[in-house]
């Protein structure tokens, strides 16, 4: 496996860092993961570059690249939304790799916001076969109620802070000691679209023969805290076997635990079908710095 630094489109290029295996076993495909929120190309907790690295020591073809004005891609002008500009520039890398190696279907993975990005370019573009979705949209349930309000119920921590309210043992607290250098900068807010919006786009998605793999951490625990939450939230969605998930429930939003990482590159790597054992191969890759460029 070797790595070479990529700048794809015109006028201001995107940054990439294309995977190559020795032996494509897929020359036909290729895999593009896609950054998440403002993380640039190596991931949260480098999850990107690793499974990056499994997929290419396994045979695959994979890259990851920045979306303009994140990371090492430059801005561009316009007036688009990021939702435009990322399907887009994702449809952009795809130009280039259909255009300079043939590669015609394409699997696509996103965390989070990437989750989004790739959802809508596989609505947009058919050259999308597969995609890997971790965290992406979900919708409550009258299960994920349930489970929700019963671990308030029986949770000793959250009846200690009602009863701190009730007598008036906790009070709110002044920020005006704090300094400017320690205020958290606003998070990222996602809107989801209504329900029925996504499953009409998924029914559109499976017609023509989508695999689809939804992995879900705890992350978004307001939305989502069971397995197979996902399909019951989605009824009038005909999947036709194509779909595929895994709730992950020790596992924060940014993939931090080794262990969760491991499990998680395994399952993406297993139905991508690049099944070898080569972890010790991916950690152990060399850095970019050393890779060969372009």
């Amino acid at each position: 496996m070797r790595e070479r630094v990529l700048r794809i489109g015109k006028p201001q290029a995107l940054t990439a860092i294309a995977s190559i295996p020795k032996t494509n076993v897929a020359e036909d495909k290729a895999t593009i993961i896609v950054n998440s929120g403002v993380m640039h190309h190596i991931g949260t907790c480098r999850m990107s570059v690793k499974i990056a690295r499994k997929l290419a020591l396994s045979g695959h073809l994979s890259l990851r690249f920045d979306f303009s004005g994140i990371g090492d891609s430059t801005p561009r002008s316009g007036t688009q939304s990021f939702t435009e500009s990322a399907s887009s520039e994702i449809r952009e890398v795809m130009d280039y790799l259909e255009k300079s190696k043939g590669i015609k279907k394409f699997t696509l993975i996103g965390l989070c916001s990437g989750a989004d990005a790739i959802y809508e370019s596989a609505l947009n573009d058919s050259r999308v076969t597969d995609l890997c979705q971790i965290d992406p949209y979900c919708y409550r349930t009258p299960r994920w109620k349930f489970n929700y309000w019963l671990s308030r119920i029986t949770s000793p921590s959250h009846w200690l802070l009602f009863m701190k309210y009730r007598t008036g043992l906790m009070k709110g607290s002044s920020n005006t000691d704090i300094g400017e250098d320690n205020i958290e900068l606003p998070t990222y807010i996602r809107d989801f679209p209504p329900r029925e919006e996504i499953s009409t786009g998924l029914n559109k998605l499976f017609e023509r023969d989508m695999r689809l793999l939804a992995l879900f951490t705890n992350g978004q625990p307001k939305h989502y805290n069971y397995e197979k939450q996902f399909e019951e939230s989605m009824p009038d969605v005909d999947f036709k076997g194509l779909f595929s998930t895994t709730y992950y429930p020790d596992c924060t939003h940014i993939i931090a635990e080794p262990d969760q990482q491991a499990l998680i590159i395994e399952k993406i790597a297993g139905w991508a079908g690049a099944t070898e054992t080569v972890t010790q191969a991916v950690n152990n890759a060399p850095p970019l710095e050393e890779a060969a460029t372009a």
